[in-house]
């Protein structure tokens, strides 16, 4: 049955956000840990490459920041979902290509 024969109607479609990423941004940055930080205005999270074989004389670890991002508040409960819904499809992925039905036929084993 499609939406016409069972009465209900899709909404107006709205505009639709074109996500573009620029070439120099293409490649990306590695990122092993995160800072975490608030104001009363926004959230910044701050990536950083951490080199957990080395340390320095105090035994501190150095890490280099290699992206800050800065998020208002009303678009963290956002990203907090879309963090969560990636991550619960990434594991039901992984988990699924762990089965023994989905393993190629002849792969050793």
């Amino acid at each position: 049955m499609n939406k016409e024969e069972d009465g209900s109607v899709d909404p107006a479609p709205g505009p639709q956000v074109k996500v573009q990423v620029p070439p120099e941004v293409q490649r990306g940055v590695y990122a092993n840990m995160a800072r975490v930080n608030h104001s009363e205005f926004e959230f910044s999270i701050d990536f950083a490459n951490a080199d957990f074989a080395g340390h320095d004389s105090a035994g501190n670890i150095p890490a280099i920041v290699v992206a800050r991002v800065m998020v208002s508040h009303e678009f963290m409960p956002h990203l907090l979902e879309a963090l969560k819904e990636n991550y619960s499809r990434f594991l039901t992925r992984r988990d699924i290509d762990g089965l023994p039905e989905t393993e190629e036929p002849g792969a050793p084993e």
